[in-house]
């Protein structure tokens, strides 16, 4: 899959606090944050649902488990937390082996070196280094 606006909607905790809060100003979390989203997120486009149901499920714990029941009643599965975690992460691994087969590699996951500029009024700047960034995959 390419860039998607949606896979990894870290505004749900940096800016509405939906599932816990990050701070959008400091890079603490953030990885962790998108890793989690992006799984999530993944799970949840498998299933057909809207993204917007993320919302209550984050938010809600006890409405995360009627994903996985809603998907087991439907296939007669017993899917426990964990499987649908692990197809989210399956998912996500099956998209960057597609796109390390069409050419792309880490380089691309760069952002321009303008995010490094200071910008009044919160001055905030890109100050992810490579490895923070490829630790995306270490799950």
């Amino acid at each position: 899959m390419g860039a998607d606006h949606t896979a990894g909607y870290s505004i749900m905790a940096n800016i509405l606090k939906v599932g816990g809060f990050v701070d959008p100003l400091r890079k603490e979390g953030q990885v962790e944050l998108s890793r989690n989203l992006q799984i999530a997120t993944a799970v949840l486009d498998s299933t057909g649902l809207c993204l917007f149901v993320a919302f209550p499920v984050l938010d809600m714990p006890e409405t995360f488990s009627a994903i996985f029941e809603m998907i087991n009643a439907r296939y007669g599965l017993n899917l426990t937390a964990e499987d649908v975690a692990e197809l989210g992460k399956s998912i996500l691994r099956i998209e960057h082996e597609f796109n390390l087969a069409a050419g792309f590699n880490n380089r691309n996951d760069r952002l321009p070196e303008f995010f490094e500029e200071a910008i009044p009024p919160h001055n905030a700047v890109w100050d992810m280094k490579d490895a923070e960034i490829d630790a995306f995959w270490n799950f």
